[in-house]
């Protein structure tokens, strides 16, 4: 079975290994700390790494620790990473690569609350009955609570939808049959661009640098290494939804001014028609 987590994992044991090999100044250590001197010759180089971060509530994966003989300060660092060596392309976000740069609730997001209810007041009834599920079925805002939720249900209702339909065809099919129907109206779009746009200029203000690391980052020969100072979030200027052939997620294509283009999903994230309802923006 494919994991759906595997990026987010693989990105994590990087991170460690990060940490480890800059704080004991190892060849691979060395190399990511020559690499920030290139590409910002002006600035001070950093002493170590300091593990912050790399949590749904924080916008950086790490942050680097600066000392003299007058003071210390850290910046922050958001990390992409890839397993394949090959070069890094400069003239592209660095987040191309990696996992998303911004991951959150659905209920921040108008479009989320929007799908959260539809999917409620059309599909609920018929999962009830194909499921046999028992307890009552609960009130919007109460399911809602759960359908959000980034973790395993409290609610009995949901609890019994996850013991009885918990990585089924039935609900992957749910979940798809439901997707080909919903549709974004040019309001909702207009409203998704004004949110996205003050969430991302939120999470990107709070990323001092960005690392990337193409390769294996425990041969100093093996991996390709780019540092890039704080990204700002251009101008959103138009957004559209896309289609899709497989209906597993709510796809949505954004254009900035300056040509830029980036992507969010709005999907289910922990168990398909039953918990996390969430929108990532890459």
């Amino acid at each position: 079975m494919k994991d759906s987590h595997k990026k987010s994992k693989d990105e994590a044991i990087n991170i460690g290994l990060i940490h480890e090999h800059i704080n004991n100044c190892t060849p691979s250590g060395n190399k990511i700390r020559d690499a920030f001197t290139l590409s910002f010759p002006n600035d001070p180089v950093f002493n170590s790494t300091v593990q912050s971060g790399a949590n749904r509530s924080t916008h950086h994966d790490l942050q680097i620790k600066f000392e003299n003989n007058h003071n210390s300060y850290t910046k922050t660092v958001e990390f992409k990473g890839s397993k394949f060596h090959k070069p890094i392309d400069v003239t592209k976000q660095p987040w191309v690569n990696g996992v998303q740069f911004y991951n959150g609730t659905g209920s921040k997001f108008s479009i989320g609350n929007k799908y959260a209810r539809y999917f409620y007041n059309i599909m609920l009834d018929e999962i009830i009955q194909y499921l046999k599920i028992v307890a009552p079925k609960p009130t919007y805002d109460i399911w809602a609570k759960d359908a959000f939720k980034q973790g395993k249900p409290s609610s009995p209702f949901v609890c019994e939808l996850r013991e009885k339909g918990y990585g089924s065809q039935y609900l992957s099919q749910c979940r798809k049959k439901f997707n080909k129907e919903f549709v974004a109206d040019e309001n909702d779009l207009k409203i998704l661009i004004e949110e996205v746009q003050k969430i991302a200029d939120e999470a990107l203000s709070c990323k001092d640098y960005w690392l990337q690391i193409h390769g294996d980052i425990n041969n100093p020969e093996s991996f390709y290494v780019h540092w890039t100072k704080k990204i700002n979030m251009p101008l959103i200027k138009t957004v559209e939804q896309l289609k899709s052939s497989e209906n597993c997620d709510i796809n949505f294509k954004f254009i900035c001014e300056d040509g830029s283009e980036f992507q969010s999903k709005l999907r289910w994230g922990y168990g398909q028609c039953i918990t996390n309802i969430r929108i990532d923006i890459k």
